[in-house]
């Protein structure tokens, strides 16, 4: 009875006194999650699955996605136009005859005209062309760097899942003792069948809260093994990671800000649009064309005479300068230098704000882990210990149960929304909006994209 007649703050000075078996109880739980990430792998060898670690699932979906074949294309295609830039016009053959009657001269014209480069177009044509092929490769690399989130999210997704898993099959163990001493106490005429309902109905939640997470787990593995082309039973992960909180996000993000991929493709897209506005300014010169012909008369009296023409045709500018063309052109350029400004200080500020809030994620989940998780499953037990004895009430075991529960619950609640800021600082520092590589078909939508780039390519050069 002097255990009943303790005060609320007996019981915390008690709980304080405990600390050290606190932190054998963090440790235990901190090393339960991750033992029971690497057990998961053992539960499913029946499927004579393959174990991969991030980077070689990675590699994988990579090698799957390039069998489409569009960068091969996209490469070609590049290559294709840095040699049709270096190619001459054709030359055109001309072939005249005059005199059809036979007290007339015959006479036959047969030349050849061919335009001149006097103002190197084909120069700046092949630096187009080159510069088309920059954009090619950065786009690649973009392309690989947008690949690689994809899949860490959806990786993430599952690690998350598995976390939350175990932690319900946990909480589930917890309900189970309860009922299980709810039933014995009943069997003992100590407490109404109503309250044994009230217990058994919070273990029902738990199997059900299980339930649905086993199969999003399901579901989730399911569509990361569908970037690489195969079934979910044949794509196991191998949980190699050093913290289930994502320590490498500050260096991935300062590796991306170094590269800074977005930024070098609005370069190479100003280098192109001046380009172009070069080789307009060549296009309005006029080069001429050189005409050679030769001419046979042959008259009635069969005489013949040949004559050798030599001239040159030069375009005269007077309406069509390319004055409008260069004006839009020098438009784009302005666009595109001004963008650059504007993105490389937005993007800055936006990256600068994620890291803030991953590291004030980061000190909360210290704060849950170390201290609330391991208090709440301390009070948990010492309450069920008392309900067993006859010393504490149903609502007692109850409240302890849910508030160990929502403990556990935060410390999930707390990693899906580090992972979702360092996704979405990854993407940023990419430059690119994080919801379109969140997005549950972003892959597709990226691939839809590649597809439609592929078509629209240019053709660079002459045409005839």
């Amino acid at each position: 009875m002097l255990k009943m007649m303790l005060s609320p703050q007996a019981w915390q000075k008690k709980a304080i006194s405990q600390t050290k078996q606190i932190s054998k109880v963090s440790i235990a739980f901190c090393v339960s999650i991750v033992l029971s990430m690497h057990g998961y792998t053992k539960e499913v060898t029946h499927r004579k699955a393959e174990s991969l670690s991030l980077e070689t699932l990675i590699e994988k979906i990579r090698q799957y996605q390039a069998t489409q074949g569009l960068w091969v294309a996209q490469q070609n295609i590049a290559d294709a136009n840095i040699k049709n830039s270096q190619l001459w016009q054709n030359p055109s053959l001309n072939i005249d005859r005059a005199g059809f009657k036979s007290d007339q001269d015959e006479e036959w014209v047969v030349g050849i005209s061919q335009p001149l480069d006097i103002f190197g177009q084909r120069k700046v044509t092949k630096n187009v062309a080159n510069i088309a092929k920059e954009q090619v490769q950065l786009k690649q690399k973009n392309y690989d760097v947008q690949l690689q989130i994809i899949v860490k999210h959806l990786w993430s997704q599952i690690i998350l899942s598995k976390v939350e898993s175990t932690l319900l099959k946990e909480q589930l163990a917890v309900s189970q003792d309860s009922l299980q001493a709810a039933e014995k106490r009943f069997q003992a005429g100590s407490i109404a069948q109503v309250d044994v309902d009230r217990v058994r109905l919070t273990h029902l939640e738990n199997v059900k809260l299980l339930e649905d997470v086993n199969l999003r787990l399901e579901i989730e593995e399911q569509q990361l093994a569908n970037l690489s082309g195969q079934t979910a039973s044949n794509v196991i992960l191998n949980q190699d990671v050093q913290s289930l909180w994502p320590e490498q996000t500050f260096e991935i993000v300062n590796q991306n800000l170094q590269a800074n991929l977005q930024e070098k493709l609005l370069q190479v897209q100003i280098l192109e649009a001046q380009a172009n506005l070069t080789l307009l300014d060549a296009q309005r010169r006029p080069n001429p064309t050189v005409n050679v012909s030769i001419k046979q008369t042959k008259k009635p009296n069969n005489d013949q005479d040949q004559q050798l023409t030599l001239g040159v045709s030069i375009p005269v500018s007077i309406f069509n300068r390319q004055q409008h063309r260069m004006e839009i052109a020098k438009a784009k350029v302005n666009v595109l230098d001004k963008q650059q400004q504007f993105y490389r200080k937005q993007n800055q500020l936006e990256v600068q704000t994620k890291l803030t809030e991953l590291k004030g994620l980061k000190k909360q989940f210290n704060l849950i882990t170390t201290q609330q998780v391991p208090l709440a499953l301390n009070i948990q037990q010492r309450t069920l210990q008392g309900f067993k004895a006859g010393k504490l009430n149903v609502m007692d075991i109850q409240q302890a149960t849910l508030q160990l529960h929502g403990a556990r619950l935060q410390v999930v609640q707390m990693l899906k929304m580090a992972w979702q800021k360092s996704i979405e600082v990854e993407s940023l520092s990419l430059g690119i909006e994080p919801s379109k590589l969140m997005a549950a078909d972003a892959l597709n939508q990226l691939n839809q994209d590649l597809v439609q780039d592929t078509n629209a390519l240019a053709i660079i050069g002459v045409d005839n």
